[in-house]
């Protein structure tokens, strides 16, 4: 009795972290132009609270064509999968860039900092000498969706069509999330124009067996399933056409 009242206990408690994530995922999504879903307004808010190499990790790599960036800036637990996808997308044909949440729980309620304002010094050193960039978020939802926005219109096109033809399913971003302001991080390019794919929780699971996107799932290679990598390499190969 005491075992079945246990397992009933965890499964509650699951599910209820479940649901949390993913109002909190929705939350953020009807608040990008603004830092009224966050807990810190900037960079420096965050760092007088947490602290680095403990709460939070700084990944980057400069290997490849320094013309480009691919970034995420609410990596590891803050908006899961969206690290993991942009370090495999710049391989070492690309720079990159990761901000990554290593709270215990409750990543992206501490520790995400919307698009306009996030303002970490590395990023913006990075991110101010390319001329593109790839900017990879994570949206709430079941559904298997990618929404792209961006001011880079043509190599939206690009990213769209190949995404696609692997039989993702890919729509516009609303506005809330279409990534069109000048101050998203994704257009502080050299240009002035990036492009931004927020993918929802349900196509981020479909990347990890059994949908399992926690951290333990997550550092382990062999746990990313075929649509991970078909996913990898439709952007690779859009990144490469545009530069063609």
């Amino acid at each position: 009795m005491k075992i079945k009242l246990t397992l009933t206990i965890a499964a509650v408690l699951a599910a209820l972290l479940w649901f949390l994530n993913e109002g909190k995922e929705e939350k953020s999504q009807q608040t990008e132009d603004d830092c009224s879903g966050d807990r810190f307004c900037s960079f420096e808010e965050l760092t007088e609270v947490y602290e680095e190499g403990e709460d939070w990790v700084i990944a980057t790599s400069t290997k490849g064509n320094q013309k480009w960036l691919v970034s995420a800036i609410h990596g590891g637990g803050i908006e899961e999968t969206t690290s993991s996808l942009a370090e495999a997308i710049a391989g070492d044909s690309y720079p990159y860039y990761a901000f990554k949440g290593r709270l215990a729980s409750d990543n992206f309620r501490n520790l995400h900092i919307t698009s306009t304002n996030f303002n970490e010094p590395k990023a913006l050193e990075m991110v101010a000498k390319a001329d593109h960039h790839l900017s990879i978020h994570g949206a709430g939802g079941d559904e298997r969706t990618t929404l792209i926005g961006g001011r880079d219109k043509e190599l939206m096109k690009i990213v769209e069509r190949h995404l696609e033809e692997k039989g993702f399913n890919v729509e516009v971003a609303p506005e809330h999330l279409d990534g069109d302001d000048p101050d998203n991080y994704v257009n502080k390019t050299k240009t002035g124009k990036g492009v931004q794919l927020e993918i929802t929780r349900g196509q981020r699971k479909a990347f990890y067996k059994n949908g399992d996107i926690s951290y333990s799932s997550r550092k382990d290679p062999s746990n990313e399933t075929g649509a991970f990598h078909a996913y990898v390499e439709a952007v690779q190969e859009a990144l490469k056409e545009y530069q063609e």
